[in-house]
């Protein structure tokens, strides 16, 4: 396990101790420090961050939620596994859910609201991929992700895409192998879709954005798992 772990990133903004906790935890098991399937005992944890246990139970309780970790009554955490299940159940669930908070996005945005932050989240996509460093770019792809829902307005659909972004900026640093340019034009074409305001436009355009990358993800996911290298 690792002894240094990251700083806090900046996109939380949940000052607590159990915050701090499960940010340090949620970047270390997305960057691999704690590989998949590898334990996590609560009171190891708990030295090398120098705290007690209960924020660290309370912090992996959160990543429980969010399906980055699993946890049996008095059994350490165990980091979750990544396979073709679990790549094509979280694709059906982001195809059920996204082209929907593309095209309330889209509908706000035809009825008055700024487009602001969706060409803020694309221009720090824009930069993070110019950085070249993975972790950066996977952050900022689920941000951009974030930040329709966000416009979306529906505080429901907030809440049940909260694990599934974690999850998809996880996916997105496993996979940063893919073509970042076309990546990168899907998402302008999305934000631009989703800022003129034509709901079944952006609707569309975030379906067929979502439903190509489950193919690519799943070959490198799969040639991960086998040892394969990635090209």
């Amino acid at each position: 396990m690792p002894r240094n772990p990251s700083p806090a990133p900046e996109i939380v903004d949940d000052t607590s101790q159990t915050g701090r906790i499960y940010e340090e935890l949620r970047r270390s098991i997305i960057t691999g420090e704690y590989r998949e399937g590898e334990k996590l005992p609560e009171a190891r944890l708990a030295e090398i961050l120098g705290t007690s246990r209960l924020p660290v139970r309370e912090a992996l309780a959160r990543l429980e939620f969010d399906g980055m970790v699993s946890a049996r009554p008095r059994r350490s955490a165990v980091v979750h596994r990544w396979d073709r299940t679990a790549v094509v159940e979280l694709f059906d669930v982001r195809i059920g859910l996204e082209p929907v908070a593309a095209r309330l996005a889209a509908a706000r945005i035809r009825q008055g609201a700024d487009s602001a932050p969706l060409h803020a989240a694309l221009a720090e996509s824009l930069a993070a991929n110019e950085s070249g460093e993975p972790l950066r770019i996977a952050e900022a792809n689920a941000r951009l992700h974030g930040t329709i829902v966000e416009l979306a307005g529906n505080s429901l659909l907030t809440q049940l895409m909260r694990a599934i972004l974690t999850r998809m900026a996880w996916l997105f640093f496993l996979t940063t192998a893919r073509d970042s340019a076309e990546q990168l034009d899907e998402h302008r074409h999305l934000i631009a879709a989703i800022a003129s305001g034509d709901e079944r436009l952006a609707e569309y355009t975030m379906l067929s954005h979502t439903e190509a990358g489950r193919a690519p993800t799943l070959a490198i996911v799969e040639a991960l798992r086998h040892g394969d290298p990635i090209a």
